[in-house]
């Protein structure tokens, strides 16, 4: 099964001359309030046996209401995380909207669809009056005449003239000579298990220049259709900015103390020459233009551009170089510090913190400002990226910034063995480092917590978690080893003379090591119960209830516990009593 053309764009507009937008271009609202939703079919004309081809193709299509699957309405709450699979591109535009439409599906029965928006295009801009929009671009290219391709196209119609306009307008087709296109990975058939691999090209951008329409009615449209054989398909994601519209050149209001002016050509073009006002004199190539230091106040430029084939027409932009008089202060940290796993997110107001009131910020991933930063909430690669602020007055300014997404190190030593009732303190088995808080644990997974780690008495390993300032964690082990105490001694003598005489006159028990004294009895032959204690130093004189006992054989049996291994201890023996 043939796979898909897939158009991804983004209307934009800037604030150099802006004028605003109609209400719900970009579908803001969350719904199609505005435009005009069409469905229909693409059908091939004059079918040639001979060469079991077409001639041309038609697409009939008629307005509808929106059709779910056809014209389908994508929200960041909901659908902010989905990517293309093919190009891997988010769904919903990156620049921040909140919604965006998929013209088209992926199924194959040649459908056609398409929206418009009629508007007005307004003669207070007498400089010039542009939209840009930026695409995406995946495609697969069957071995099809071009008509019969599946497509995309962006057209300009002229309803006070009734008639569709030559330029500017757009046609992406699965032919489409663009540069940029990389092939994606796999192998893809349709039907008849032909190949027809896919290609895809990442975010770019393009300019329709309407300076030329002022004070008319004018209609955009977008249209995407599958191919003429009901084989392959076609759609798109559509986004547009609700703010204002921009002149194509952009960057052309500066501020005091700024040290120089960043011209930027429109998107999309393959060719950019700068000129003078009157065009005598060649200044630059490529799409942006600096100029150091700013130029005198009203120096007018002039940007001839021309096309990629088939896409925009050749022309001709002017822009005026003013100074504000409005102070304007872009602040931005040097570098932000985040972890691998979490990423950094560089909209915080901290990230920004100095610079002045009301600036809109935007966020790319290149020195030349052309290719936005898909997510600046949660980036999750270092390197050098870039911020351009752009004040209320016009004024703009880029500057750089670093991410560094560093985890916590720590290098831990095991201690050197101890012997019992020696401890070990792990807290000292590693060089602490300013900026980092240590923790300590029994578990790998740092959920329970040691709080004996300076004398830590018992052989095994332990867990050390070492977290940074801006929330890295990082946990390692220490495997300690403490030798146990020599074995325990419970003995007894055999004899002993409760004469009075002051020399062994008492019994008692020898004890070495751990052991806890639980209880001593000591019993007689018949099994009667003589004496009882709990206490070490409760010495048995040879008496039972006062009374001296004859001389024999007695027996003891001691109750005690080991505590350096938690376990009990039971010993017994005999004794002689001689008077």
């Amino acid at each position: 099964m043939f796979k898909n053309l897939v158009i991804l764009f983004l209307l934009l507009s800037t604030v150099s001359f802006a004028q605003s937008l109609p209400p719900n271009i970009g579908f803001e609202d969350g719904s199609f309030n505005g435009w005009n939703c069409k469905a229909g079919i693409i059908t091939g004309v004059g079918f040639n046996p001979a060469t079991s081809k077409y001639t041309s193709s038609v697409i009939t299509i008629g307005t509808s209401p929106p059709i779910e699957g056809r014209h389908t309405l994508f929200s960041r709450a909901a659908d902010g995380e989905k990517v293309d699979p093919y190009g891997k591109f988010p769904v919903v535009c990156p620049n921040g909207s909140n919604y965006s439409v998929r013209l088209g599906n992926d199924n194959v029965n040649h459908e056609a669809e398409s929206i418009n928006y009629t508007f007005f295009v307004p003669t207070e801009s007498s400089l010039a009056y542009a939209i840009t929009f930026n695409y995406a671009v995946v495609l697969q290219n069957p071995p099809h005449q071009e008509f019969e391709q599946p497509r995309f196209t962006a057209q300009i119609y002229d309803v006070s003239a009734d008639k569709y306009v030559s330029c500017p307008s757009f046609d992406f087709k699965a032919s489409s000579n663009l540069p940029g296109f990389k092939k994606v990975a796999g192998s893809f058939k349709d039907s008849d298990n032909l190949e027809s691999p896919v290609y895809y090209k990442d975010w770019s951008k393009a300019t329709l220049d309407l300076h030329q329409y002022l004070g008319k009615l004018m209609r955009i449209e977008f249209t995407t259709n599958d191919c003429v054989y009901n084989r392959h398909f076609g759609y798109a994601y559509i986004d547009i900015d609700e703010g204002v519209s921009a002149a194509p050149i952009q960057g052309a209001t500066y501020c005091p103390g700024q040290k120089s002016v960043l011209l930027k050509g429109p998107e999309g073009f393959a060719d950019y020459e700068w000129y003078n006002e009157d065009m005598s004199q060649k200044l630059s190539t490529g799409q942006n233009m600096e100029l150091y230091p700013p130029p005198p106040n009203l120096t007018r430029y002039a940007l001839k551009v021309t096309p990629y084939p088939g896409l925009g027409c050749d022309d001709i932009f002017y822009t005026m170089v003013s100074k504000s008089e409005t102070d304007f202060k872009l602040q931005l940290v040097d570098t932000v510090r985040g972890c691998p796993e979490n990423g950094v997110d560089l909209t915080v107001k901290s990230v920004t913190e100095g610079s002045s009131q009301g600036i809109s910020y935007y966020y790319f991933e290149d020195a030349s400002l052309t290719t936005h930063l898909r997510d600046s909430t949660h980036v999750v690669l270092a390197g050098t990226y870039y911020i351009e602020g752009t004040g209320k007055n016009g004024c703009k300014e880029a500057k750089p910034i670093h991410v560094k997404l560093t985890p916590p190190t720590i290098k831990v030593i095991d201690p050197e063995p101890a012997r019992y009732p020696e401890t070990v303190d792990i807290s000292r088995t590693f060089a602490k480092q300013q900026g980092l808080t240590y923790s300590y644990y029994t578990d790998a997974q740092a959920t329970i917590p040691l709080t004996t780690y300076k004398t830590i008495d018992k052989s095994g390993s332990y867990f050390i978690k070492v977290k940074s300032a801006f929330g890295c964690e990082l946990v390692t082990s220490v495997r300690v080893t403490v030798l146990p105490p020599p074995p325990y001694v419970v003995t007894g003598p055999n004899v002993f003379t409760p004469n009075n005489d002051g020399v062994n006159d008492f019994f008692a028990l020898h004890i070495e090591g751990y052991v806890k004294f639980v209880n001593l009895d000591v019993f007689n032959r018949y099994g009667q119960l003589m004496y009882s204690t709990k206490s070490q130093t409760g010495f048995w004189d040879g008496n039972f209830k006062g009374k001296d006992l004859p001389t024999g054989t007695y027996y003891w049996i001691f109750d005690g516990l080991d505590t350096y291994y938690n376990t009990k201890i039971k010993e017994s023996g005999s004794i002689s009593i001689i008077r």
